[in-house]
């Protein structure tokens, strides 16, 4: 799998096919993870919040995670399309 990965000042993001992961940090440590299609942040699929000071190799690799994770009971082929 290969994913990119681009960096907007503080905001990191994760992509890869239809999906994308936008990894913003907290305020007083931890990040907050959001999955969504790509090209369209509103149809957003999951949200996670890590509120532990992990390291920026951990963050990427739960965003990895995120992108990989199948959901058996939703057509994501129709839910993509907009």
């Amino acid at each position: 799998m290969f994913e990119k990965i681009s960096i907007d000042g503080l905001n990191t993001l994760v992509s890869f096919g239809n999906f994308e992961v936008k990894i913003v940090p907290k305020i007083y440590g931890g990040f907050t993870l959001t999955k969504s299609i790509k090209d369209n942040p509103f149809k957003i699929i999951e949200i996670r919040e890590i509120r532990l000071p992990i390291s920026e190799k951990e963050v990427l690799k739960e965003a990895k995670e995120l992108l990989k994770r199948k959901y058996e009971s939703i057509d994501f082929n129709s839910y993509c399309t907009t």
